[in-house]
């Protein structure tokens, strides 16, 4: 089951591909969730990413993640009738999700004052690429983009075909469903509170931008930064970058070694008995080289023993240290199997799906979902429940 966070909201969603994320997370804390599709085929998602799940025309893993444990009902809002049966299910709703260019559901007759007319408490959450506003506000847009917007690095090229190893994180993309489910929960509080709704407006775009706290905030204050003596050495890496960086290990695998701070360090040197590697960092005068140093004395250490013999000896004396895993390490690695990550679900067949989780762990709840609805799975339910025609 879902956690019973959130029993009690009902949200009526009219989304395609990333934006279904936001009720994807609400419905997993316990909203009813209803997914209002178009006749046409309804949410592209289904159909999207490289895998299909039960043949080679199967869904996708992406909705079945983000469109788990929702209903699915069939409305045309292009048409009179349509615009009447939406407006019947936002009157008795706690919130509405917009999930495509901002602005579809005014251009619909569908927006927040329409809405706020028939509820007055009503959340109206937009989600889109760019915005409502700006000059980019019209253009065309998904998934890395926004992080190349947003200065977080060049969308991945050849590596986007990969889909596995070192990818482009797109962090908009899977920034802007958390971002606006904390706006919505938060909203959804004031509004029982005070009767007040609220319209909610989140781009992907702006959460790439927002994303690191000291990339664009020194650059808007720059009679005001100063640069943190000590904290870069001379060739412009952060000083004791040896101590978190990559080692890759006799087995190939690599670990990331963090021991930034001086006990965590000295716990290293213990476990590998180099105590005069502290040395370097203690030499007068300093060259702002010493990391150099020390990484060429790193390398053939951690290049002597297997990474799982390394990390029992740091967990034994814990040193900070993390393996450096492929996705398929990930599903492998005994942390990740231990904490609850996967679900187990059934296609309409009876074959078994294994399914990742929620990174939300809740005492005394074991989290489930159903699968995704397919389009129009719960219409003639949601039609005789709310007096629809």
């Amino acid at each position: 089951m879902p956690y019973d966070f959130l029993t009690d909201l009902l949200v009526i969603e009219v989304s395609h591909f990333g934006p279904d994320a936001l009720g994807g997370r609400l419905a997993d804390m316990g909203a009813r969730v209803i997914k209002v599709e178009d006749p046409d085929g309804g949410d592209p998602v289904r159909r999207a990413g490289p895998y299909s799940v039960g043949d080679e025309q199967g869904v996708s893993y992406l909705h079945l993640r983000w469109n788990r444990g929702k209903e699915s009902m069939i409305i045309d809002l292009a048409t009179a009738a349509g615009k009447v049966d939406f407006l019947e299910l936002a009157r008795k709703a706690d919130v509405v999700i917009e999930g495509m260019r901002a602005g579809v559901m005014d251009r619909l007759g569908l927006g927040y004052e329409t809405l706020k007319a028939v509820n007055p408490a009503i959340i109206f959450c937009s989600l889109s690429g760019l915005g409502e506003t700006g000059p980019y506000a019209k253009l065309a847009s998904h998934g890395p983009s926004f992080d190349a917007y947003g200065g977080l690095g060049t969308p991945p090229g050849d590596n986007i075909s990969r889909y596995d190893g070192p990818q482009s994180p797109s962090i908009g993309m899977y920034a802007y469903g958390l971002e606006a489910a904390f706006a919505v929960v938060a909203a959804v509080h004031r509004a029982r509170r005070t009767g007040e709704g609220a319209a909610i407006e989140v781009a992907a775009a702006d959460c790439a931008a927002h994303w690191l706290p000291e990339a664009l905030d020194p650059l808007l204050n720059p009679e005001t930064t100063f640069t943190r003596p000590g904290f870069f050495d001379a060739d412009g890496k952060m000083r004791f970058w040896a101590r978190m960086e990559n080692y890759r290990c006799s087995d190939g695998k690599m670990l990331f070694l963090m021991t930034f701070t001086d006990k965590s360090w000295r716990a290293l040197l213990k476990v590998i008995d180099r105590p005069d590697l502290d040395d370097v960092y203690r030499r007068t005068p300093q060259t702002g080289r010493e990391d150099a140093e020390v990484h060429t004395a790193l390398v053939p250490i951690f290049a002597a023993r297997t990474r799982n013999a390394w990390l029992a000896d740091f967990a034994r004396e814990n040193v900070a240290a993390m393996p450096v895993n492929s996705f398929a390490d990930v599903i492998a690695d005994p942390h990740f199997r231990a904490r609850e990550n996967c679900y187990t679900a059934a296609l309409s067949d009876g074959r078994a799906l294994t399914l990742t989780s929620s990174a939300i762990h809740v005492r005394g709840q074991s989290f489930t979902m159903p699968l995704a609805p397919e389009a129009g799975e719960h219409d003639a339910a949601i039609r005789a429940e709310f007096g629809l025609d």
